[in-house]
């Protein structure tokens, strides 16, 4: 008797409870999407984000600002630029940084100059006492 009354109660919270979770369902589109428009719109926010990172640095917004340009008009103009524009531009960039740093060839003459020294090679620091 108790098994009846509880299916009785049970049955119609069932139904409903099936009828909203069946109106829940949403509809999914998906497209194909070639390899080549994938690799081109990750190339184009690659080259967007990395400009605007460069542009954030203190010597580029200095230099920026001795030319007396705005910064972020610049960033407005990167934001505007087209994939082919955004690549040439970074191409540029990057030719322009091919040296690197000075610090960085400074830091690596005295290491080599170190380990000479350590090595015996070279007595360019007399400080220094080999084992």
């Amino acid at each position: 008797m108790n098994t009846r009354r509880f299916s009785r109660f049970l049955a119609p919270f069932l139904a409903v409870l099936t009828l909203v979770t069946s109106l829940q369902v949403t509809v999914a589109q998906a497209a194909v999407v070639s390899t080549g428009a994938l690799i081109q719109s990750e190339s184009t926010r690659y080259d967007r984000t990395r400009l605007n990172d460069l542009m954030q640095r203190e010597q580029a917004a200095q230099a920026l600002q001795t030319l007396g340009v705005d910064p972020a008009m610049v960033q407005a103009r990167i934001q505007n630029m087209t994939a082919e524009e955004l690549q040439a531009f970074n191409d540029q960039v990057i030719d322009m940084e091919a040296g690197g740093s000075a610090l960085g060839v400074i830091v690596l003459v005295l290491l080599l100059l170190i380990l000479l020294d350590l090595l015996g090679v070279t007595d360019v620091f007399p400080g220094i006492n080999r084992a």
